[in-house]
């Protein structure tokens, strides 16, 4: 069974999940909203963790790279355990609808195809198309 952690400094994560369930991702969310009272964050994590088989995958996604939260995560890597940081919706949804087995290569490929999707606009040529309206 693969479940999806999605972790962040205060709120962005409860967001993304509310974002992804709306999207229509039908995956098992554990949110953590790090630092919105004075819980500590590393009992929280691993509360989340002891609900996991050992042969369950886990994907943790987290917002910020070398973050605290990521930190947080860092010694459950393993072979059915993938980090991810910097996560946008895209990635998150990619990753969410991705085949079982979850794979290095497969996330590799994942993050550079949702790299893709962030662009500054003021500099992009869009074709008005006033059929799309």
């Amino acid at each position: 069974m693969r479940h999806v952690v999605l972790a962040s400094h205060h709120r962005f994560a409860q967001g993304l999940a509310d974002t992804l369930e709306f999207l229509g991702a039908k995956c098992d969310f554990h949110v953590i909203c790090a630092y919105v009272d004075d819980q500590p964050l590393e009992p929280q994590v691993a509360a989340v963790f002891e609900r996991f088989g050992p042969d369950d995958e886990v994907l943790v996604l987290t917002d910020i790279l070398a973050g605290s939260v990521n930190q947080k995560f860092m010694p459950y890597v393993g072979p059915n355990v993938f980090v991810v940081a910097g996560v946008n919706v895209v990635l998150a949804m990619e990753l969410c609808l991705a085949p079982m087995p979850l794979t290095n290569e497969g996330i590799e490929e994942a993050i550079a195809m949702a790299g893709q999707s962030i662009k500054l606009l003021n500099t992009i040529q869009v074709e008005d198309d006033e059929a799309d309206e």
